[in-house]
């Protein structure tokens, strides 16, 4: 059963904001009030969101390389390329909402006509042109409208990756003179390298999940549900000023890399694997700690703590400029086994890490073995080895890192885990 604020105060106890004390579990005194969240503020009121100006920038330089790419237009809907693009991400349900963004000329827009309002309030840029269409109506007919008034439908047309067949059938159907192709050359290359405002906002997103995870780690005691952990991580999110969520495994669950349906009971010593991260102007963090319940942990659990953690910063030494993506993976899949935790994905049983970005997992690119994709400045990625012994426990530690001129940076580097007993550095 989840806890109520009340519950989770006396859970808490006098923990003040600060270094996490993860001796003596015990479970909470009813006389203690004060609330752990008191000395919590907002660590978002300073951010510098992405503004109308930086999408008028993004149209332009889609246009740049729809020319260099022999696309006439691109149509968007249903993904986060939308949002990329006009600051909103209606749609990819049975009411079509789309984006048409010409290589000459102001967007268009369709959208369902009693939903006209609340979309001119939200599109950032380029809301003068809404084609409303009504119940009655077939929403793809407005796009063969436009395809026609701008002399483009015999033209190339970029489609979104993650349209939906239905719409993508449709659009085919109402302007089939017109060829259709990937917009991949425009969609992933602007989002591989991020913008310097990106860059911030998912700084700022990993140090709130940092300072969230400190203050609900406190909370941790013999008996705690996974349940009641959750809802704490969320109760902390809200009280630094973001959306976030934080989810933890305990003692056997820690060992499936997403945890399991069986509830496993938390005692001294037992192992909990924490993954979540939060959303800041809707750039997120992603965000693994592994700890015990009290502090202490088994001579074993130390030594896999330490081989994972050796693992992750091998890892991380070989994200750079002109390294193959694959590079990461394999220094930190070589750590593993040779400390006897193998091979290949049998103990560390995913990829190091992967592309990192609006959509969390931002693809294509990703840190695994066989890609040899050379890195860039500007990519992002999360460095995420884990070692998972089935049915005993699995120990992961995850930070979001950016490519750099000289290598990488690990965001919010001072928190990196030194330790089962020291999460936080």
């Amino acid at each position: 059963m989840s806890t109520n604020r009340r519950d989770f105060l006396k859970i808490a106890g006098m923990a003040a904001f600060g270094s996490v004390a993860l001796s003596g579990c015990q479970a909470p005194k009813s006389d203690i009030g004060e609330d752990p969240f008191a000395g919590l503020t907002s660590m978002t009121g300073d951010i510098k969101p992405i503004v109308k100006e930086d999408y008028e920038n993004r149209h332009n330089r889609a246009r740049s390389l729809m020319k260099k790419e022999g696309i006439d237009a691109l149509y968007l809907s249903g993904s986060n390329n939308l949002y990329y693009f006009s600051g909103i991400n209606m749609g990819g349900g049975d009411r079509l909402f789309a984006m048409f963004l010409p290589q000459e000329g102001a967007p268009a827009f369709v959208c369902a006509n009693f939903e006209v309002p609340r979309a001119k309030e939200r599109i950032k840029y380029g809301a003068e042109d809404v084609r409303p269409w009504h119940e009655h109506e077939d929403p793809f007919r407005l796009f063969a409208d436009i395809m026609r008034e701008r002399g483009i439908d015999k033209s190339v047309i970029g489609v979104d990756e993650k349209l939906p067949y239905w719409y993508y059938n449709s659009l085919t159907q109402r302007a089939p003179d017109a060829k259709y192709t990937p917009a991949d050359p425009v969609t992933h290359e602007m989002r591989l390298i991020k913008e310097p405002k990106e860059i911030a906002l998912t700084r700022r997103a990993v140090e709130v999940t940092m300072e969230a995870y400190r203050a609900a780690f406190k909370t941790v005691h013999p008996g705690m549900t996974q349940a009641e952990l959750r809802e704490n991580i969320a109760l902390a999110f809200k009280a630094l000023g973001a959306a976030g969520r934080g989810g933890g495994s305990f003692g056997p669950a820690s060992g499936n890399p997403h945890g399991s349906t069986i509830e496993y009971p938390l005692e001294e010593g037992t192992v909990i694997l924490v993954d979540g991260g939060c959303r800041v102007d809707n750039y997120p963090s992603d965000i693994s700690r592994t700890i015990t319940c009290g502090g202490k942990a088994s001579d074993k659990v130390k030594k896999v703590f330490e081989i994972e953690r050796q693992a992750q910063l091998a890892g991380i030494k070989a994200i750079r400029p002109g390294a193959k993506c694959e590079d990461a993976d394999l220094a930190a899949r070589q750590v593993i086994e040779d400390a006897g935790y193998g091979p290949g994905y049998k103990y560390f049983a995913h990829r190091f890490g992967h592309g990192f970005g609006l959509d969390g997992h931002d693809g294509p690119l990703h840190l695994v073995t066989g890609n040899k994709t050379p890195m860039r400045v500007g990519m992002m990625f999360t460095a995420e080895p884990g070692i998972y012994i089935p049915g005993e426990f699995g120990i992961r530690l995850e930070e979001d890192v950016l490519v750099t001129e000289d290598g990488c940076e690990v965001f919010a580097r001072e928190y990196m885990s030194t330790a089962i007993d020291k999460p936080f550095g």
